[in-house]
């Protein structure tokens, strides 16, 4: 009886082999032969779901794992179900195999009886790893083949689009009695005008779904009307081939869909960041608000995601939020004390100092050690004193500018005046992480602030709303929405 110790190896290249029998079966195989032949079999490594003809080993992990272990000795003989479950790939078998042999393992493949340390083992195994990389290259073809077959016969090569639907897979497909329909409504209603994030709420409220049953969105409605199966048309690989289906949408209508389309391009060449872009959420399920445009070129927030919310597909002014975040951002106080304001304007005079320094050596050199004639003297203390005066220009101009920047620090109002937009969007960011909006009534109902910031924004939301204003919850970074 051998009392040679063996591993096996597993492998399956797609989650439906995955979810079936493939990595059971070939285990037990492994083990009756292991059993059969008086192997001690250790383990089992398994690469699930990666496919053998690839010509990385490194891309297939456990067949990595496997030859590292080889190397260390860790056993004596590598048993498979099936040379393909191996290596599809000369080069890979090769290699890896070399590897094997270098580490003086042995190789042996249950359905094909291999044993590799034999000169005919090696012949037949370069043989039947040849025949199966020839199999899965034409398998890849014939495969390219059926998918473009399928548009030249009037096919769909994958699956149907909304408003269709098929008895059986890879049939004919047909106009579906529900979804057909609303998306010819959807069509006119895009081409009167209407939104696609107002299409997508009224899709959602008759209870209709996405192809795999989400909610619908925005960026979904959006595809409907670049789609051009809807004409008839199935589109594969850069050309189009006339569909056996029944079309859904009239030249016309999709025409005036189109023109629709580009008359927005113009009003949305403008992007530049709006002043809560990436920071705004809804207050009601904190999803973010994405930045947009109206055809007019109105900033607007909108909503739009797969979740259920009352506000989902709405929209709400940029302008008037703005306004309400500014109210709380110049409402900040940062007083300016005169200890802050002392250490603020003195700064080092290094080069005045430095300066002063060579004046009186220069004077000590000439009274002390007549080192400088009177003439040479008087020159070079003329020099010197041309140079402080400069340096007192200098420093007199850096205490305006601070002084400037110590104003506006205790005036935010006024900073925020004076801001470009982008400096604004910066200083927003400076206080606060989130801001929370009520896209029913736009109003702005907390805020989440920054830990250094959260006392200061506390008192602003406080002095707001003693004039009137909304009252705006200041979150903690760590705090809930539902806090709000």
């Amino acid at each position: 009886m051998s009392t040679q110790r063996a591993v096996g190896y597993v492998r399956v290249s797609s989650e439906m082999q995955l979810e079936g029998h493939s990595l059971d079966a070939q285990r037990a195989e492994i083990a009756r032969y292991c059993d059969r032949e008086g192997y001690t079999l250790l383990r089992t490594y398994a690469d699930e779901g990666v496919s053998a003809h690839t010509d990385d080993i490194a891309r297939r992990p456990q067949l990595a794992a496997l030859l590292e272990d080889a190397r260390q000795g860790g056993f004596d003989v590598v048993v498979v179900h099936t040379i393909d479950r191996w290596a599809r790939n000369v080069g890979v078998q090769r290699q890896a195999l070399q590897l094997l042999g270098t580490a003086g393992v042995g190789f042996a493949s249950v359905t094909e009886s291999i044993d590799f340390t034999t000169p005919a083992g090696k012949l037949m195994l370069t043989m039947i790893g040849g025949v199966s990389e020839f199999f899965s290259d034409q398998l890849a073809v014939h495969v390219a083949k059926a998918q473009r077959q399928r548009p030249e016969l009037g096919l769909p090569p994958g699956p149907v689009p909304f408003g269709y639907a098929v008895d059986e897979p890879g049939g004919l497909p047909r106009v579906d009695p529900v979804s057909g329909p609303a998306l010819i409504e959807a069509f006119e209603s895009r081409a009167a005008g209407e939104s696609h994030a107002s299409i997508a709420a009224w899709l959602n409220a008759r209870g209709l779904t996405t192809r795999r049953g989400n909610r619908f969105t925005g960026f979904a409605v959006r595809d409907f009307f670049r789609t051009r199966f809807y004409l008839g048309v199935i589109s594969y690989d850069g050309a189009e081939y006339a569909g056996q289906h029944e079309r859904l949408i009239d030249d016309q209508l999709w025409e005036r869909v189109q023109r629709r389309r580009n008359r927005r391009a113009p009003a949305r060449g403008d992007r530049r960041r709006l002043l809560l872009q990436g920071r705004i959420r809804c207050a009601r399920c904190a999803h973010a608000l994405y930045p947009d445009r109206t055809a007019a070129g109105r900033e607007i927030y909108r909503e739009r995601h797969r979740e259920d919310c009352a506000t989902n597909g709405g929209v709400t002014g940029a302008a008037e939020l703005n306004e309400q975040v500014r109210a709380v951002v110049t409402a900040v106080q940062f007083p300016v004390n005169e200890p802050i304001r002392a250490a603020a304007l003195d700064r080092p005079t290094l080069d005045a100092r430095a300066l002063q320094d060579r004046r009186r050596r220069l004077g000590r050199a000439y009274a002390e050690t007549g080192a400088y004639s009177e003439a040479e003297y008087h020159a070079r203390l003329a020099d010197i004193d041309a140079q402080l005066t400069a340096a007192a220009d200098t420093a007199a101009a850096h205490q305006t500018d601070d002084e400037a920047t110590l104003s506006l620090i205790a005036n935010l109002e006024a900073l925020w005046h004076e801001a470009t937009p982008n400096e604004r969007a910066r200083l927003v960011g400076e206080l606060l992480e989130s801001v929370y909006a009520d896209l029913e009534t736009g109003e702005l109902t907390a805020i989440t602030a920054h830990p250094s910031y959260r006392g200061h924004l506390d008192a602003a939301a406080g002095r707001r709303a003693d004039v009137g204003g909304g009252r705006v919850r200041v979150l903690g970074a760590d705090e809930a929405l539902d806090a709000a």
